[in-house]
């Protein structure tokens, strides 16, 4: 004759099993959660522990110019840092953590590789860098906010984060002769947070203003905000470059402008293009400029050198 309590063991162990297999399954066949960046507990605290984006080419040439290694190592060898790579040439280098992203200066393009599963299957963010300029269609120009909805949509069904970057220089397509004025009229236009909304990081192509740090800052800041209102969650960045539409700037004066919105955003666009059809009047590379910015950005904050504030115009390529 059988124990009771023998029995009721049996069922006990029975009942485990069934609920461990149905957990499984559930595991197997849930949705993937939308992926968020971390948000930063003190947005520009430190610029090494910051939110980086930049170019895969841009950070080969920064490793190749610095000695050891490690300045770059500190900035981009996080998962805070997006590298834009994917487009046939890997560029994260072997174990650093940084984030793979695609970029994209067209929806049209950006949803072809999408549906079509032509996406490198280790990227983890989009970023759609919209522009007035040839590579995105007139279309897009012409409705910003409802293309970056669209795309923001469709990242995000893929399960990746989605980087907003709308130049400053949309608004001459908006709004054609304002392109003298172009940081007010992206502002009163409202777009920062209007694209912010459904993003999950946007950059600020404000790097067209590195010479005045007070422009360059009033902007970023009053951008910033906009966004924030929209989508507190968002992260945002500040573009730099070497050469903003083809000027060649130094590294204190790159340095100048970042520290400027520093306790304003999450991080940088550090950007060092060189010629190319994006950006034909691009006078650089310049990797040692970078690489001095990079150095420059690790010490401890200091107050930027004040400028006085000209009407100024934005850019974005560059």
């Amino acid at each position: 004759m059988k124990r009771p309590y023998a029995s009721a063991a049996a069922l006990l162990a029975a009942a485990a099993v069934l609920l461990a297999g149905y957990l499984v399954v559930a595991d197997r066949t849930s949705t993937p959660a939308r992926p968020r960046p971390k948000p930063s507990p003190a947005p520009g605290a430190t610029a090494a522990a910051g939110s980086w984006i930049i170019s895969g080419r841009t950070l080969g040439r920064l490793l190749a110019a610095d000695p050891t290694g490690r300045t770059t190592a500190r900035s981009f060898d996080t998962p805070d840092a997006y590298v834009l790579t994917g487009d046939g040439n890997w560029a994260v280098p072997d174990g650093w953590r940084s984030t793979p992203t695609a970029s994209f200066d067209s929806y049209t393009a950006l949803e072809s590789a999408l549906t079509g599963n032509r996406l490198d299957p280790r990227i983890r963010a989009v970023l759609y860098d919209n522009e007035h300029w040839p590579q995105t269609p007139a279309a897009e120009q012409a409705d910003p906010v409802r293309y970056d909805r669209m795309a923001a949509d469709l990242v995000h069904r893929h399960h990746l984060l989605f980087i907003a970057a709308p130049a400053t220089d949309l608004v001459e397509a908006l709004r054609p002769g304002t392109a003298s004025g172009a940081f007010d009229t992206f502002l009163k236009l409202g777009l920062a947070g209007e694209i912010a909304r459904d993003a999950d990081v946007l950059d600020l192509q404000a790097q067209g203003a590195e010479d005045n740090p007070t422009l360059f800052a009033s902007f970023v800041a009053a951008a910033t905000a906009q966004a924030r209102r929209a989508n507190p969650r968002i992260k945002v960045l500040a573009g730099l470059s070497t050469n903003p539409s083809g000027r060649a700037v130094g590294a204190a004066q790159i340095d100048r402008a970042a520290r400027a919105v520093r306790s304003t955003v999450d991080g940088y666009w550090l950007n060092d293009p060189a010629a190319s059809a994006a950006c034909p009047g691009c006078t650089g590379p310049y990797p040692r400029t970078a690489l001095d910015t990079l150095r420059g950005l690790g010490e401890e904050p200091r107050e930027p050198a004040p400028a006085p504030a000209p009407t100024g115009s934005g850019t974005g390529t560059g």
